[in-house]
């Protein structure tokens, strides 16, 4: 005897591709060539690709080398090159930097690496920021004011970001650094050699541009109190960096003679190193590394 129709288990409608538990990994070449059960061959899912997921500056990637590519067109009257350096710094506002001393984790994760090897984003992204460089591309200023005010404390990368982020957004933005010349690492931890200061002058001068202030040679506790600052400002954004080196832990470490990159390289580029001994053993051999052994 059939089942009546109330008896029936009713199954919910689903448009998952896999059932609970087939989870197996295939790989990708296997997956592409037996499609899905819909005999839809292939299947593309748009998802962030993991160039873009493995970027700390959450760039978008995958838009700027469509860009590059020819499949994404600029509007009429601009060329390809600076909408794609328009789009790229949507989120990274120091490409040619960047394009320069970034240790690239996006090739690391690029698609390509499973074929033969990763597409060059990191070449990309110094390209297009000398071609602003080049070109005198500018920063679009913000229609309004919000009529809000930010403190940055700190110069460096993630304070100089910052600041470009919330001028875009109609704040007025001011930067506190304890030095003369705002850029942080990028300028006293990074040789010049390998950020040169003209091409790091540059992007920093297009942020202030957005109407950005600094105070400089001030000191947060020392030159002005943060008490003061918070009863100026709306709010305030901490990016004082990570400015300190890592002795080894091994005895003696702590000798005179002993010293971190970071403390011999921010000597080296604020010109007070007078002398180095004649027999120097730099341990590491990591980028920081090789700066020091090559200044």
């Amino acid at each position: 005897m059939s089942a009546l129709p109330d008896k029936v288990p009713a199954k919910p409608l689903t448009f998952r591709r896999y059932k609970d538990g087939d989870a197996k990994p295939l790989p990708w070449q296997q997956e592409i060539f037996d499609a899905d059960h819909s005999h839809k061959c292939p299947t593309y899912i748009q998802s962030t690709p993991p160039c873009q997921g493995a970027c700390p500056s959450g760039e978008d990637i995958r838009g700027y080398l469509n860009i590059v590519r020819g499949v994404e067109k600029p509007p009429a009257g601009m060329a390809w090159q600076e909408y794609a350096w328009r789009r790229l710094t949507e989120a990274n506002p120091l490409p040619s930097v960047m394009g320069r001393v970034c240790p690239a984790p996006c090739e690391s994760g690029c698609n390509r690496n499973e074929v033969e090897d990763f597409v060059g984003i990191n070449s990309v992204e110094h390209f297009l920021g000398e071609y602003a460089i080049a070109n005198k591309l500018a920063f679009n200023k913000p229609a309004t004011q919000s009529g809000k005010s930010v403190a940055v404390i700190g110069g460096g990368p993630a304070g100089l970001s910052a600041a470009y982020q919330l001028a875009r957004k109609g704040h007025a933005v001011t930067i506190f650094d304890e030095r003369a010349e705002l850029g942080g690492m990028m300028r006293y931890g990074i040789p010049g050699f390998r950020t040169p200061r003209t091409v790091l002058d540059a992007e920093i001068q297009r942020i202030l541009d957005l109407g950005v202030a600094t105070r400089m040679n001030c000191r947060i506790g020392t030159d002005v109190t943060m008490a003061q600052i918070r009863a100026e400002f709306d709010a305030v954004f901490l990016g004082l960096g990570a400015q300190s080196g890592r002795p080894l832990p091994v005895e003696g470490a702590d000798a005179p003679n002993c010293v971190t990159a970071t403390a011999f390289l921010k000597a080296f580029n604020d010109g007070r190193m007078r002398h180095v001994g004649k027999r120097v053993v730099v341990v590491g051999g990591g980028d920081t590394s090789i700066d020091v052994a090559t200044v």
